[in-house]
């Protein structure tokens, strides 16, 4: 297995800057920089490829269990923290709806099926590079086991879920306390 640093080479390369682009991923021939709506671009003059920087999709769920009042967390094995507690989720691949990955990902990680209750809503990261939407879900099969990308996975009570590893994840899960609390004032 690699190391924390190998791997963080990885997730570095993943958000590549311009200047890294050397080759041509078509033609092989050498980038240049270019001038495109007035921003340099890394731009091959054989076939003319540009180098269009974009951020990675990627999708978390808050997937809820309400007769519990539990919200499911994972513990990341990988980094970025690595250790810390997190929403399931993780990148969109090719070809994939945000509802496909959104499923497939909760299932990679926490072995649970879940069903689709609403979108909580799309937020950047802080460094811009990846945009996530996050879906509000509840299981509806599978068995509770960590995936080979989680340490762990655990139920939290909605009010005494530990702080989360991302910034983003916390809004949200700061978010749906708000809503929960408002929709259960009185009961």
């Amino acid at each position: 297995m690699a190391d924390d640093a190998d791997l963080n080479l990885f997730v570095q390369w993943r958000h590549a800057s311009p200047g890294l682009w050397k080759f041509c991923p078509l033609c092989q021939a050498s980038l240049t920089n270019h001038d495109w709506d007035g921003k340099s671009r890394r731009y091959c003059s054989q076939c003319g490829f540009v180098y269009w920087e974009r951020p990675l999709p990627a999708v978390a769920a808050l997937v809820y269990n309400v007769e519990h009042q539990e919200v499911l967390l994972v513990t990341r094995r990988y980094p970025p923290a690595t250790g810390g507690y997190t929403l399931p989720g993780g990148g969109v691949e090719y070809g994939e709806s945000v509802q496909d990955a959104l499923r497939r990902e909760v299932l990679e990680e926490t072995g649970l099926i879940v069903g689709i209750d609403s979108q909580l809503g799309t937020w950047s990261t802080p460094s811009n590079e990846t945009l996530i939407t996050f879906f509000l879900a509840h299981q509806i099969g599978g068995n509770l086991n960590p995936g080979s990308d989680a340490m762990e996975t655990v139920w939290f009570n909605i009010l005494k879920a530990p702080r989360l590893a991302f910034s983003v994840h916390e809004k949200v899960l700061e978010l749906f306390r708000a809503r929960w609390a408002l929709e259960n004032l009185g009961r």
